[in-house]
């Protein structure tokens, strides 16, 4: 009996353990609280055009799912939230920042809350547009003004991507030309089109403008870099390098790109249609070594002698060395000087290998044009960009390892700014 009486008694023991590793189980697996679970979603920066209206209007708009970019069709009608004017878009971490552009002094900030739903979380107000971007790490965006004219300082613009507020602004003259204060000799000023922070030093690149505003570029035959020590913001030098034109084009965040080894690469475009007086040097690709705070002299990569070359427009950075990039199809097609800003009808999409210097057509990109873009967004190592012809707007999903692309979703307005994926 007195056996029979302790076999129950363990089985009770042993039924009593269970029911404790089984609570301790579920309590592992509820969220901290018993709160919402974390929530991710993805979110557009969209340009519409609605009937009735002569200018367009953007808005923020959240997407349900990567299934919406790849099919069926994406629109503001009854959802989004319309903005203020033309803008950027941009992010850092999982705070989506927009700024705008001429009609609004404001940037704002947006999150997902702890129920999922995008909403505005700060906002602050600048002097004069800004004009590039460059999110630093998860906690900080950089944000640049620029000045058509005159010979001020820039103004670099320190946000706190956790709370989106404006934490410090810091003015530094970078390389300004004062000349003679005449018409005939207004002096120049720095248009910075590129911000990548490696090492402690912000390498920062830039084109430059008369003083005048008549948005001609002198002096277009080198290429310019700026390395700042970071945080303290002290200039150290300036690089220069004359095998090709300055870097970068206005509007785009994306002059040079930093690789998972340390190197930095940045192009030039030296196309008249890009905004650029007319430039002797070809369009090209430097580098700056991993470590290194020189242009390497062993690295130029000429992409107008390139097969499938030509005068680049935009790179971006996707990955294992190798970059998507816009090449303009024709500097000469009757555009003028920031033609390719306006027209539909001239880049052509490629996948560049970085080191092994290659330009590769992407098969399935149609002929198209795209304004501005924030960076490019990319999941799974395949990149998402919205690309314009006259008559539609689609979202290309662009494999760099084929080089090839296929049509994803119809955007009915006149194209995405940004894509990006934020959690809460």
């Amino acid at each position: 009996m007195k056996t029979i009486q302790w076999i129950k008694n363990m089985m009770v023991l042993v039924a009593l353990a269970a029911c404790a590793i089984s609570c301790s189980s579920d309590d592992d697996n509820e969220p901290d609280g018993g709160g919402p679970t974390s929530v991710s979603k993805y979110v557009v920066g969209f340009e519409a055009f609605p009937v009735g209206q002569a200018e367009p209007v953007d808005y923020i708009l959240e997407l349900p799912s990567l299934e919406s970019l790849t099919s069926g069709e994406i629109s503001v009608e009854g959802q989004g939230t319309p903005l203020r004017g033309w803008r950027f878009f941009h992010s850092s971490g999982n705070t989506i920042f927009t700024a705008g552009y001429a009609d609004d002094d404001k940037c704002i900030a947006y999150e997902l809350n702890e129920e999922g739903e995008l909403k505005e979380k700060a906002n602050f107000a600048f002097q004069s547009t800004l004009d590039n971007y460059a999110a630093l790490d998860d906690n900080t965006l950089l944000a640049v003004e620029l000045a058509y004219g005159g010979l001020s300082d820039k103004r670099f613009h320190f946000v706190n991507a956790e709370t989106g507020k404006l934490e410090k602004i810091v003015e530094h003259p970078i390389d300004i030309d004062m000349g003679t204060g005449t018409a005939e000799d207004p002096g120049s000023i720095p248009w910075v089109t590129g911000m990548v922070l490696r090492d402690g030093k912000l390498f920062v690149s830039y084109h430059k403008w008369l003083a005048d505003g008549s948005f001609i570029t002198p002096d277009v035959d080198r290429a310019y870099v700026a390395i700042f020590k970071y945080p303290e913001m002290e200039l150290e030098k300036i690089i220069e390098d004359t095998r090709t034109s300055p870097i970068g084009v206005n509007g785009h965040s994306t002059g040079i790109e930093k690789t998972e080894t340390g190197d930095i690469y940045s192009f030039s475009t030296s196309a008249l249609s890009a905004g650029f007086t007319a430039a002797t040097k070809p369009s090209g690709i430097l580098r700056i070594k991993s470590g290194a705070t020189e242009f390497d002299t062993d690295y130029f990569f000429n992409i107008e002698e390139a097969t499938n070359g030509g005068k680049l427009f935009w790179m971006d950075y996707l990955g294992n060395g190798k970059a998507i990039a816009r090449i303009i199809v024709d500097d000469t097609n009757g555009a003028g000087e920031w033609g390719a800003f306006f027209k539909k009808d001239v880049f052509k999409m490629v996948v560049i290998d970085l080191v092994n210097k290659t330009v590769t057509d992407v098969t399935g990109v149609p002929t198209h044009g795209h304004r501005y873009t924030a960076p490019m967004f990319v999941e799974d190592g395949k990149a998402y960009i919205s690309c314009s012809t006259d008559t539609e707007t689609y979202v290309y999903v662009i494999d760099p390892e084929t080089a090839t692309a296929t049509k994803g979703a119809k955007v009915l307005g006149l194209g995405l700014k940004g894509i990006f994926k934020v959690t809460n």
